[in-house]
């Protein structure tokens, strides 16, 4: 079993990869990551990103993105030249009027996430997708050809 965890601005597609870079040596250095090169900064963009974790079980792939508050109808998932893709919008707006007082915040962000698939899993009629309490899970079917064969070694 195989569990990928996601790393910060390396995943999304507009990243600069010497920006992507500066951004893991400087987290690895200070050993956590900073709010300037945090993928939540406005000042690299704003942009939000799920957290998503992928398994490989014995006939598929399991990957599991945490995506709170975000209509399943926002979510895209997708396969384009052999990667699974998962992009989406998320808008909340919060509202609070008390007497001599008034807020409202509005937070909107949106995300892009993509995965490359070997090619035997590809299939995607046999690929599902489910969203349940905020988390989307999505099985990847892993075809017999692309599942690890035993090979047996003579001995002379």
């Amino acid at each position: 079993m195989s569990l990928l965890k996601r790393r910060s601005l390396s995943t999304h597609p507009t990243t600069l990869p010497l920006f992507s870079q500066l951004s893991d040596e400087m987290n690895r250095f200070w050993g956590s990551e900073l709010p300037v090169f945090s993928q939540r900064s406005e000042i690299v963009g704003g942009d939000w990103q799920p957290e998503i974790d992928i398994e490989q079980k014995k006939d598929m792939y399991l990957v599991r993105a945490d995506i709170p508050g975000v209509d399943p109808k926002d979510i895209k998932v997708s396969i384009e030249n052999g990667k699974l893709v998962v992009e989406g919008r998320r808008e909340t707006e919060v509202e609070e009027n008390r007497e001599n007082f008034y807020r409202v915040e509005r937070s909107c962000g949106s995300f892009y996430r993509s995965f490359n698939l070997p090619d035997a899993a590809t299939n995607a009629k046999a690929i599902k997708a489910h969203s349940h309490n905020g988390v989307l899970e999505i099985s990847v079917p892993i075809s017999e050809t692309a599942k690890q064969k035993k090979i047996e070694i003579k001995v002379d």
